[in-house]
């Protein structure tokens, strides 16, 4: 199974639209998204997804009733945001997965180190990597919208995980 992962929109609609393309491309059955939509009338983009859509709140969603209600007038029973909004645990294929904003450090190293996760989904800083903490791979897919007070990132981008190979790839927006 491949999974989409995605962070950071900033009501980068363009981005956004680049992004579902390249999740189309991978041909991926589900997305994970890791905060900061930021604006209700993202969903509106969302709602052309096909695939289901796993999502925690940011630090930058101002607006988070709102959001909410949109979702609901939307009727889009694919997408789903975690219970308390903060962190989503699922299974998908046997594999263990967290998502979580990342704007906590300490909640972020205890789902890394705390040995319960096979797949860890941060955002918030913008920067995209992948790194493998014991039995869990973290991957942060960095920033749809493709902006950063850090200087390296200039472009947006995404990550694809594949649970067979339990690979991830970070690919950039064009």
């Amino acid at each position: 199974m491949k999974i989409g992962i995605f962070s950071d929109t900033h009501d980068n609609v363009a981005n956004l639209e680049k992004a579902h393309q390249i999740f189309n491309n991978h041909n991926i059955e589900l997305a994970l998204f890791c905060g900061d939509l930021v604006s209700p009338f993202m969903f509106k983009f969302l709602s052309d997804w096909p695939w289901p859509i796993k999502m925690v709140f940011g630090n930058n969603e101002g607006d988070k009733y709102g959001i909410i209600r949109r979702l609901q007038q939307y009727d889009l029973h694919k997408i789903e945001y975690a219970p308390k909004g903060n962190i989503f645990s699922l299974e998908e294929d046997g594999q263990k997965i967290a998502v979580f904003h990342g704007n906590g450090a300490e909640i972020t190293q205890a789902l890394l180190t705390c040995g319960d996760y096979d797949l860890v989904c941060t955002g918030h800083d913008h920067v995209a990597k992948i790194s493998q903490i014991g039995k869990t791979l973290w991957v942060n897919p960095g920033t749809v919208a493709g902006v950063s007070e850090n200087p390296e990132v200039t472009k947006g981008s995404v990550a694809i995980y594949d649970t067979k190979s339990r690979q991830a790839e970070i690919i950039y927006l064009l």
